[in-house]
């Protein structure tokens, strides 16, 4: 048995060489291949590593101070945020009133200054952080922080105003700079109702919203007025450094009142400009013979260095505008 054993041995250690040379044989090319394609895999990682942009900042709102609120001229120069209660639904593109420099048009539900207020509170939470990312609040917080009650009646009406964020579309176009921005307020929305804890995101593109010059609005102020036209006329002067005079016809078209007798419409402007002087926002008002508006706000010392200087500290490049 052991005389056997060898051959078999030696015939095993003659066969084995012979299978691992062909077996090599047949290995070495598809290793070689391998290897190759790896290297093309590394190579072109590596081109797209090398061509890959370089990531930008993420965009973020001014980081306005605690007492204000930031809302772009553009916004508080228009019709867009009325005065009137009617909620008709505009037709699409319905051109609104604005200031002569630029183009508003609107679709959807119509805002007025209650939403104007929601929205200005929903800016001041997320200016802290990048724009696209999750806004996060309670239903109390924000009706606590807009001065309204906090039972199932507000709490749904806050539900109604961010719905109608959401589903306005804002179109403004700046004439001299031929740019339109286009979208809505609010981006899209999370709520809990066990929880009424809500999740908001704001679209960056909002920033072409501040390009052309924001301003701080006095948010005590604006909460002690009561009427809705005081508001927006708040919001309108404020903009201003130094007012020039309107007619009343024309502030009548800028606020989207829907009063049709003029005269009426003048009796309320009186009243409203009344309650600005007791806010200690304008120190006096006149309308003239020749129904002209004339102002003169009260600014504190930071204000007015803000307007003198915004257009140049708040102004951002042409690309958050134009992506």
């Amino acid at each position: 048995m052991q005389r056997l054993a060898a051959p078999m041995d030696n015939e095993q250690s003659m066969v084995t060489p012979s299978i691992a040379v062909a077996a090599g044989r047949l290995q070495t090319p598809t290793v070689c291949l391998i290897a190759r394609l790896e290297a093309i895999g590394e190579e072109a990682r590596k081109k797209n590593r090398d061509d890959k942009p370089t990531p930008q900042p993420n965009a973020q709102l001014p980081l306005w101070p605690q007492t204000v609120r930031g809302v772009p001229n553009a916004l508080l120069r228009t019709a867009l945020f009325t005065i009137s209660k009617d909620r008709e639904a505009s037709k699409p593109r319905n051109l609104l009133a604005s200031t002569s420099d630029i183009d508003l048009r609107f679709t959807g539900e119509r805002f007025n200054q209650t939403d104007l207020d929601v929205w200005e509170v929903l800016l001041h939470v997320a200016r802290t952080q990048p724009l696209e990312t999750e806004v996060r609040f309670s239903a109390y917080s924000l009706l606590k922080a807009l001065g309204r009650g906090t039972g199932k009646a507000q709490r749904e009406q806050l539900k109604d105003g961010i719905a109608r964020l959401q589903g306005g579309v804002v179109e403004i176009t700046w004439k001299k700079d031929r740019k339109t921005f286009s979208g809505q307020l609010v981006g899209n929305a999370f709520r809990d109702d066990m929880t009424q804890e809500y999740v908001v995101v704001l679209n960056e593109k909002l920033l072409g919203l501040y390009d052309d010059g924001y301003t701080h609005i006095d948010w005590t102020q604006r909460k002690a007025l009561k009427s809705s036209l005081s508001k927006w006329l708040h919001g309108f002067f404020s903009t201003h450094d130094k007012p020039h005079p309107y007619k009343v016809a024309t502030v009548r078209a800028l606020c989207g009142s829907t009063t049709k007798e003029l005269w009426k419409f003048r009796q309320m402007l009186k009243v409203a400009l009344g309650d600005l002087v007791t806010a200690g926002f304008l120190k006096e008002w006149s309308i003239t013979s020749a129904d002209l508006v004339r102002v003169v706000v009260v600014f504190p010392d930071d204000q007015v260095k803000h307007i003198n200087k915004k257009r140049v500290i708040h102004r951002r490049k042409p690309s958050t505008f134009t992506r």
